[in-house]
């Protein structure tokens, strides 16, 4: 099983329909799909698309597993928004950069989703210049890790800079990298691998804005073993997931 843990549906209104179609031309059984808003989305922008989602999981049943996107500082809101995310047939919380993931609001939103068993995907970058405000650094991601140790954190994007969100939560078990994001950076899933081991590290692409068969590529050209890839490809996903 190979499955896409990080794809969006965002201002594309063709990106489920492209999506699947890259899906079943690439062999991709899943994709986990999350809202993409603005930096520090209302609470309408939230809603509009975690119903698109849920739409394409309906749409392309067996295909697409919705995540709830939230802002944590939306406090009961967010909360409530969890809840209808659930009952919706949500899988997991996606974090964006509303705020920081050390931000006391976001506190109660992961400890709801550790509640359900659920994997928290948490967006992570580190920039030299352009930060967003609110926008999670590696080293945020390794301090919400170490208050929860037992959550199921997969930092998006390798943290940006591969290199330094591997040396920022190398230390932090609980942590799961994932592969969205970066393209060309040779080395990038060897070194993982090789500092954490292939258990702690997940596939993903950031679709419709990344190139699934590039990402793909990247793992599957990969100088580690054919066991490795599967892990990385599917398996972490799917014991993540609990599929």
């Amino acid at each position: 099983m190979i499955i896409d843990f990080h794809a969006h549906v965002w201002a594309r209104d063709d990106a489920e329909e492209a999506m699947a179609r890259e899906c079943e031309r690439h062999g991709v059984d899943k994709v986990c799909i999350s809202g993409l808003a603005s930096p520090v989305p209302d609470l309408d922008e939230v809603k509009r698309l975690n119903d698109r989602c849920y739409k394409a999981a309906r749409d392309y049943p067996g295909l697409y597993l919705p995540f709830v996107y939230v802002n944590p500082l939306h406090g009961k809101a967010a909360m409530a928004e969890l809840q209808r995310g659930r009952d919706q047939g949500a899988v997991g919380l996606k974090l964006w950069i509303s705020c920081y993931c050390t931000h006391p609001s976001v506190f109660p939103i992961v400890e709801r989703a550790m509640e359900w068993n659920w994997p928290v995907l948490q967006h992570s970058w580190h920039k030299v210049i352009g930060q967003y405000e609110g926008e999670s650094d590696p080293l945020h991601v390794a301090e919400l890790s170490r208050r929860y140790p037992e959550m199921k954190l997969v930092m998006a994007h390798f943290g940006g800079d591969w290199r330094y969100g591997l040396r920022a939560v190398r230390d932090c078990p609980g942590v799961i990298g994932d592969t969205s994001g970066s393209m060309t950076d040779n080395g990038l899933v060897e070194g993982w691998v090789r500092e954490c081991g292939a258990e702690r590290l997940i596939w993903g692409t950031d679709m419709p804005g990344a190139d699934l068969l590039l990402t793909l590529s990247k793992v599957r050209d990969a100088d580690i073993s054919e066991t490795d890839k599967a892990l990385i490809l599917g398996g972490n996903a799917a014991r993540l997931l609990g599929i």
